[in-house]
């Protein structure tokens, strides 16, 4: 009997602890939802020695993976809500045009801030295909020498482009290829995401 109760004592200590190791979803009580993809427009890459050219290309290839690799990328399950629609031709159009030389800093620590965050969603050239609610990932900082990228995920309106909420999340890149390298780093916020509880 003694031993039933402890193993019993122990399957409800490990779900507690599983439990207390998730966060609270900044996604509580939302339904479907559009995704526009990851802007880099207001992003730095800090201490590459790439060339802007290649990194903003890199830029593209990342967003076509939520098209090209949609069982990897597969937005839908890491935030837990289905996607009405997956659009990228907005974030795609920003990232093209973004100056060369503004992609790159040797200044560590870029951040961005709520106006520039707000502004962000604002400037994204979207039909309301649908309406509801609107997430994008904003990209941070691409930190090579610190190995780590860091992206704003943010949740918006997409009638009024009013902010709901917004956070940060990092993740480690690994790879080989450029593309392959940054995006592991996506890809490790997107399971971060996935650990959240409602």
């Amino acid at each position: 009997m003694k031993r039933i109760v402890l193993s019993l004592a122990m399957v409800a200590a490990l779900v507690l602890s599983a439990t207390a190791q998730k966060k609270m979803s900044p996604l509580a009580g939302l339904g479907s939802m559009t995704f526009y993809g990851i802007d880099f427009s207001k992003g730095r890459v800090y201490g590459s020695v790439d060339e802007p050219e290649k990194l903003r290309k890199a830029f593209g290839d990342i967003n076509m993976l939520f098209i090209t690799e949609p069982e990897k990328y597969n937005v839908a399950k890491f935030v837990g809500k289905p996607m009405n629609e997956i659009r990228i031709d907005a974030v795609t159009n920003m990232n093209d045009t973004i100056p060369l030389d503004s992609i790159k800093t040797i200044v560590k620590g870029h951040s961005l801030s709520d106006s520039i965050i707000a502004q962000t969603v604002r400037n994204l050239n979207i039909v309301p295909y649908n309406h509801g609610v609107g997430l994008v990932m904003i990209m941070e900082t691409l930190d090579k020498p610190g190995e780590e990228g860091t992206f704003e995920f943010v949740l918006f309106d997409i009638d009024t482009r009013n902010i709901s909420r917004h956070w940060s999340l990092t993740g480690k890149p690994a790879g080989f290829g450029l593309r392959n390298y940054w995006a592991h780093s996506v890809y490790e916020v997107l399971e971060k995401v996935k650990t959240y509880k409602e």
